[in-house]
């Protein structure tokens, strides 16, 4: 079993930079104590926080937690000065007896705050729990936001937790930002050069000069690349002036061999001191292998030969009883929590669906994983047994190998990729993240990504465009989405009836718009969130939820054939307004323009066709949408959540 990380991924130090400056904690070590039992400094509930003198790590004191209701849940603070636009790691010690519940642990976190209260965001890093002795815990923050007003510092274990737990040496110090992060535009599956003919290498670059008082004029990049095999340089050079802050790398392959090649990018000084170096592994592969299932050069599925639109839901146990309700829709896959059996998997494929197969929690020390597997052995020879059983099963699509673990498991979580593309080179691996901010980090770890924005109904809907168009930015278009929109009620979560009263389920104007503005981002499929929850809804009947949902699955599968469209559309311009997501397709000489609404309020759309379009027709409703007086422009009014898919026809 290989336990090195993956060649084919990136394969950078993810040092956020050096420290810089005083520790902004004070009474960091908890040596001075307080007149009601806490430490100096520190303000929490006495009755579950206090300052230890018998059980520290270092120096005369520590804070202690000891909490035998898990319905308590209470943190110890204080507030920090933190600038906004700076950077901050925070650290403590932190040693754990008998801490139990479902969460991470004991652990501590910093969050923002504007000057109206509201929360902004905040930094949470993965606590420890169980019977541990002191472990460092750290995590860095992004940059202050500007409208951050209070910052507070958190020492505390995570809901629904019982036991003791003790903190030392608590630290938030300021850090530079690491001066060059950078994204492996082309290729964009596997890190795999294909072909004989392939396009070239490109490596996108951004460089981050604001913590090391550099400009762009102060800064070149130079550039190798080696053969993995010998480290001979087959090819090198230098972009000097560096253009822009984000600027392409572009390494031609065409005369490469078959093997491996390592890309190595280092931004420097002109003077000739190297500021940071990322490394990048392709594989050069004259042959194009045949494949079950991949991800092509437009990020679209490919399965058995044929672009596909994963349309799918998040299920719990499959039962045949189900299925049959199930595949009287237009959905096409499903992902099960409960590992299908053999059996299962011939019905789900006896009944024309393909299946994401979760090897998701098989990793140990996590809460979920089986008790039995208890090292990275373990892990690899139970996923080897999984893949193995169902790799070569018609109905298998992809593996679902992660769901929202840290960061901080980067390693981890890269192998287990390695693992599956070693172990089934006909499947991609998806993973899904709430953490939109670092897809790029967890780059080495997934062949496609997906983040589940759940917004219903505490906040707007448009918040699942912002994170499809998060990810997107993020990863220059250049990796394959599968996104993961609500039409479950969070009431299903709660545990008491007045909580239960305060959620309700998504209407099906809401699950609509959430849906399409995902797509009009960059979504290339959709798995929504959940059969096993609209089946449980305390207040909407599963068939009304049901009807709502089938229906926007199939506007979805009607519009496939243009979604998965590669041609290139003519110049269609749509004024742009934060309201409005667009996406425009073209299909043998057909544009389709796909408008989305995603505020509760009215607005027009205004399209302006310089080629001067025939005719534009909605054809849900068979309607044309007038064109003004000059030919070329026209205002489509929309309804709050409205989504409106329009036909532009052009003169011959």
């Amino acid at each position: 079993m290989k336990k090195n990380l993956p060649a084919s991924v990136l394969f950078v130090v993810l040092c956020m930079g050096a420290a810089l400056g005083e520790d902004l904690v004070k009474n960091a070590g908890f040596e001075q104590a307080g007149a009601d039992g806490l430490p100096s400094d520190w303000h929490g509930a006495p009755n579950v926080y206090s300052r230890d003198s018998a059980e520290k790590r270092s120096g005369e004191g520590a804070l202690k937690y000891a909490n035998a209701d898990s319905t308590a849940y209470v943190l110890c603070a204080q507030q920090v000065a933190l600038t906004p636009g700076k950077m901050y790691e925070i650290s403590a010690w932190v040693k754990t007896q008998d801490i139990t519940g479902e969460e991470s642990g004991a652990t501590l976190c910093v969050e923002y705050s504007g000057a109206d209260g509201k929360w902004i965001g905040g930094c949470y890093p993965r606590g420890v729990k169980g019977t541990t002795d002191w472990t460092l815990i750290k995590g860095a923050t992004g940059r202050i936001p500007p409208e951050a007003a209070h910052c507070t510092l958190s020492c505390y274990v995570r809901r629904e937790m019982t036991g003791t737990a003790w903190w030392d040496d608590v630290s938030i110090t300021p850090i530079a930002e690491r001066p060059l992060s950078s994204m492996l535009m082309s290729p964009n599956y596997r890190n795999q050069v294909l072909g004989p003919d392939p396009e070239p290498v490109r490596v996108r670059c951004f460089t981050t000069l604001t913590d090391y008082g550099l400009q762009l004029s102060d800064v070149l990049f130079a550039w190798r690349a080696l053969n993995t095999a010998d480290q001979s340089v087959v090819a090198q050079g230098e972009l000097d002036p560096v253009p822009a802050a984000e600027t392409d790398i572009v390494v031609d392959c065409k005369a490469l061999k078959d093997g491996r090649y390592t890309v190595e990018i280092t931004l420097q000084r002109r003077g000739g001191e190297a500021l940071a170096t990322d490394i990048w592994t392709v594989s050069r592969i004259s042959e194009i292998p045949e494949r079950k299932a991949y991800i092509d050069a437009h990020n679209r599925l490919i399965l058995h030969g044929e672009p596909f639109f994963p349309l799918g839901m998040y299920w719990g146990t499959v039962t045949p009883e189900q299925l049959d309700i199930y595949a009287q829709s237009d959905f096409n896959c499903l992902m099960p929590y409960g590992a299908p059996t053999k059996e299962m998997m011939d019905e789900i494929h006896a009944r024309g669906l393909k299946v994401l197969y979760t090897v998701k929690d098989l990793y140990y020390g996590t809460s979920g994983c089986p008790a039995d597997i208890q090292s990275a052995e373990d892990e690899y020879a139970r996923i080897k047994s999984y893949v193995e059983q169902f790799r070569d099963h018609p109905a298998l699509m992809a593996w679902y190998i992660n769901d929202e673990l840290p960061l901080d498991m980067l390693d981890r979580l890269s192998l287990h990729r390695q693992w599956i593309e070693e172990l089934d080179p006909h499947h991609p691996a998806w993973v899904v993240l709430y953490q939109v901010d670092q897809v790029r980090a967890y780059l080495p770890t997934y062949d496609v990504i997906g983040t589940d924005p759940y917004p219903i109904p505490h906040s707007p809907p448009s918040k699942a465009g912002e994170y499809a168009r998060t990810m997107t930015t993020a990863l220059c278009g250049s990796r394959a989405l599968w996104q993961v929109p609500q039409v479950f009620n969070w009431a299903t979560y709660q545990k008491n009836e007045a909580d239960k009263a305060a959620k309700r389920a998504p209407t099906f104007e809401e699950m609509r718009s959430m849906a399409w503005q995902s797509i009009a981002e960059g979504a290339n499929g959709l798995v929504f969130y959940s059969w096993f929850d609209i089946r449980r809804d305390p207040a909407t009947p599963f068939e009304e939820q049901w009807a709502k949902i089938k229906t926007i699955a199939r506007e979805i599968k009607e519009m496939a054939p243009v979604l998965l469209s590669v041609e290139s559309p003519p110049d269609v311009v749509i004024e742009p307004a934060p309201w409005l997501n667009v996406l425009v397709k073209n299909v043998a000489g057909t544009t389709w323009v796909i408008l989305v609404n995603n505020s509760q309020d009215t607005g027009t759309a205004k399209i302006l066709a310089p080629d001067g379009p025939a005719a534009i027709i909605e054809p849900a409703s068979g309607q044309p949408v007038p064109l003004a007086a000059d030919g070329v422009t026209a205002a489509v009014e929309m309804k709050g959540l409205d989504v409106r898919i329009l036909k532009l026809d052009w003169k011959r």
